[in-house]
């Protein structure tokens, strides 16, 4: 089988290089086709294939030693010392290079410690070992440059090595099912060779629908997993408990004894260990207490759940009932409601929901785990059920008529519910006026409370603080969100509260406040399920938005890719689009930001309202400015009064030739400075540049200094490139130090033309125009164009309309910005 890539690295590491992998990841054969290409000929080898279960020391040290005898051709020394001190002695007289390679040694007493020892021997002993347990081989490779550890992740299959192994069996398959048999036995060798096996005895040119290949993946790994079940001799006469034990998703002591069919609890743990089936995994503490957790890989964990569904369906009922039982009793009720979800016992399931609702919520269960409910429980079970009803409205966001009145939850969580269904409806307006009618009242002493009511409060305020996020009143969302903060710790609100803040303060432009709250939205785990894509969603736009103030364009685009396109479900999706569109800029393709913008926005038209609409109007504003696209841009922002978009406002003045309507935004926008000292700096800049057009130095330096301070403690540089490059030579003939190097920023960075308007005239117009510009008045000029005076004065009023002003010497300036045509 193609190796090449593992061939190399146990070629480079000449002390020990140590091989653990289950019984299905091909560590045997591996070695055995590194050995056929004869790595290291100057090397004596000597391959000791694996021992039985039940090996002793000696003997296995005995066996050792007769084949380093054999292979450097001297006689086996006479037995007067062990055979472990024996070969160590046979090694120090015979100092020829030594290769051992040592198959299958889990079941060697302290083999670790050995082959430490054999390899302080010196340089001429070199060791390959492969093991299904992990035992202290750690211990042993840390630190050292010449040592490795090759694990089950190195040992899977790559696609290109299954297409390698596909034509060594003479098998013609196209990338596609390749990519499939790798992904479906997840690449463990022992199942890969058997599919191919398998698919060459049948019909090698046979072209399989998804359907068919896997049922033949899937029997062919059933046949593999079961025929190493029953090699294993501590094994082979406990086939049923195997499947049994395969019922929990983590595998413990306790969960063991909770299990019927088992006889001796202890014992076959021991056995399912020292197999390698299962493989040690880090798991939530609470979920096992501190016990140590196993797990089947989850190609191996499907298998046994299918054949014992099969062969064994009651043992199998039983162990999933007796589970439900176990973790409800460890208050893991979202574990429970899992087991009878796979269990298809609709009624427990729903029972389970009723009764730990606020538990099921707030580990965010309910969002992931309910959709799977809903979509398999039967239609008797669906109508007049109001914790179905209640579910209903979780996940699909539903509030219509014909629900039932009365619901299966307490009445908080009835509003928790209307809100959710409001929001997703876009009605943020509504919604604020349900949670201003119920954040009046007091707020609890949280350390006083148990875990359950505190975290009903806390699910409670990221409710409020979400609406108020939404809707656009951001000094409320942060104190809602605050109080969810600290009161759902240990739940998933603590993290989404903490995801939200980072997002408020990245969209105000304290990035130190937001790098804060990111930081703490990363110290917790991924949630179970479907509901970490809906709470991520905060802290990775955070994180971008963060990125792009510092000009950090990879850190953005690295989290938006992570982030990926939102759901039609998202709340966050216009925060998604305005960080796309101020990538878009910054790299220089807002034509490319723009279309992905308007494309998404036929799946959110309908919740386009409160801070939502702010933000997509602002970032398509400043795209349609980067096109030079002023009258697109003013339809989208000109009659906003939104901090958010005041510089997208201000930069369309500026840029349209109109300096003095920029100023009098950037004058407009104080009061937005307190809290978006970014917006603020960005206005700033923008005022610097007004002012200088309009010939007023001492206040475009004013403005200019008021900015680097609003930047610097806001901790941005991305204001500075939204000015633009005409201006630069301007901004630093004033003298003031700038918090980077313009002029290279603004090359890699700077994305703003000047826009020439075009005003179209009548030809009567223009030459009422010419007259002005060569210094006429009404009277001469209807002197000397032969009409009344009246004619006149109409074709001027006319004229300040279409050129936007309101007397002669407006007009005149705004002619020589403007491209009269």
């Amino acid at each position: 089988m193609s190796r090449r890539r593992l061939f190399s690295v146990l070629s480079a590491h000449s002390e020990l290089a140590v091989i653990l992998g289950g019984p299905f990841s091909g560590k045997t054969t591996l070695v055995d086709t590194w050995l056929a290409t004869d790595p290291c000929p100057e090397w004596a080898p000597v391959v000791i294939p694996e021992p039985a279960h039940d090996v002793t020391p000696e003997t296995y040290w005995a066996t050792v030693a007769s084949s380093l005898c054999t292979s450097l051709g001297v006689d086996e020394p006479v037995a007067a010392e062990g055979s472990f001190d024996s070969l160590c002695s046979i090694l120090v007289r015979h100092p020829r290079p030594v290769m051992f390679v040592l198959d299958g040694v889990r079941s060697v007493e302290a083999i670790e410690d050995r082959v430490g020892q054999l390899l302080r021997l010196g340089p001429q002993v070199r060791m390959v070992v492969t093991s299904r347990a992990a035992g202290s081989w750690a211990e042993l490779v840390d630190g050292h440059p010449h040592r490795t550890i090759v694990g089950d992740d190195d040992l899977a299959f790559t696609v290109d090595e299954t297409a390698a192994l596909c034509r060594l069996f003479g098998l013609a398959r196209d990338q596609r099912t390749i990519e499939w048999i790798t992904r479906r036995t997840e690449g463990f060798a022992a199942f890969v060779a058997a599919v191919c096996a398998t698919l060459r005895a049948e019909k090698p040119d046979r072209v399989y629908g998804t359907d068919a290949l896997d049922v033949l993946v899937d029997s062919t790994v059933d046949l593999v997993v079961m025929h190493v079940v029953a090699a294993d001799p501590s094994l082979a006469l406990s086939s049923r408990s195997v499947l049994v034990s395969a019922a929990p998703n983590t595998v413990t002591e306790s969960s063991i004894s909770a299990l019927p069919h088992i006889d001796d609890s202890d014992a076959f743990l021991t056995a399912l260990t020292e197999s390698g089936l299962i493989e040690a995994c880090s798991t939530d503490e609470d979920s096992t207490d501190g016990e140590t957790a196993w797990r089947y890989p989850e190609v191996v964990h499907r298998s046994l759940l299918r054949v014992g569904s099969a062969e064994y369906p009651k043992e199998l009922w039983d162990a999933r009932s007796a589970l439900i039982d176990y973790w409800l009793q460890r208050s893991r009720p979202d574990i429970a409601l899992e087991h009878a979800v796979e269990r298809r016992d609709w009624r427990c399931a729903i029972d389970i929901v009723e009764k730990n609702w606020v538990a099921l919520y707030g580990s965010g269960s309910l969002r992931s785990l309910g959709i799977v409910l809903l979509e398999l429980l039967p239609d008797d079970m669906t109508t007049n059920d109001r914790t179905v009803a209640s579910l209903r409205t979780i996940t699909r966001a539903r509030n219509k008529a014909g629900e039932p009145e009365q619901w299966a939850f307490p009445r908080s969580f009835e509003t928790i519910l209307r809100l959710g269904s409001l929001r997703m409806q876009g009605a943020y307006d509504e919604a604020m006026e349900v949670c201003d009618g119920l954040a009046t009242e007091p707020v609890p002493n949280f350390e006083t409370l148990d875990d359950t009511t505190r975290h009903a409060h806390g699910l409670k305020y990221l409710n409020f603080g979400t609406v108020y996020l939404l809707g656009g009143r951001t000094t409320d969302a942060g104190t809602m969100l605050r109080r969810a903060h600290t009161a759902g710790r240990g739940v998933f609100v603590e993290r989404e509260a903490a995801g939200k803040l980072a997002l408020l303060e990245a969209l105000r432009g304290r990035t130190h406040e937001a790098t804060r709250w990111i930081e703490e939205e990363l110290r917790h785990p991924p949630i179970m399920g479907e509901a970490e894509a809906l709470i991520r969603t905060a802290g990775l736009v955070a994180t971008a938005l963060v990125a792009l103030d510092r000009l950090d364009t990879g850190t953005a685009f690295r989290a938006l890719s992570e982030l990926g396109t939102p759901r039609h479900t998202e709340e966050l999706w216009a925060a998604v689009m305005y960080a796309r569109g101020r990538l878009a800029l910054l790299s220089g393709v807002p034509a490319d930001g723009l279309l992905y913008i308007d494309s998404e926005l036929q799946h959110f038209s309908h919740r386009l309202t409160g801070i939502s609409a702010v933000l997509v109007d602002a970032a398509r504003a400043d795209l349609h400015l980067a096109l030079g696209e002023a009258r697109a841009a003013r339809e989208l922002v000109d009659s906003s009064t939104h901090p958010l978009t005041a510089p997208a406002r201000a930069r369309l003045r500026l840029l349209g030739g109109d300096p003095g309507g920029a100023e009098v935004i950037v004058h407009r926008g104080d009061a937005a400075r307190e809290h978006c000292p970014a917006v603020g700096a960005e206005l700033a800049l923008i005022g610097s540049v007004a002012s200088l057009r309009l010939g007023r130095r001492t206040d475009a330096r004013r403005h200019l200094q008021r900015a680097v301070v609003l930047a610097e403690h806001a901790g941005v540089t991305r204001p500075f490139v939204g000015v633009p490059p005409s201006a630069v030579r301007d901004i630093l003939s004033l003298g003031v130090d700038l918090p980077i190097d313009l002029d290279p920023a603004m090359a890699e960075y700077g994305i703003f033309r000047e826009i020439r308007v075009v005003v179209r005239l009548t030809p009567r117009e223009r030459a009422v125009l010419d007259a002005l510009l060569a210094g006429g008045t009404a009277s001469t000029i209807a002197k000397e164009q032969f009409v009344t005076l009246n004619t006149v004065k109409t074709q001027l009023r006319s004229l300040y309309r279409k050129l936007g002003v309101h007397s002669r010497e407006e007009a005149i300036a705004q002619a020589h910005r403007l491209v009269v045509g």
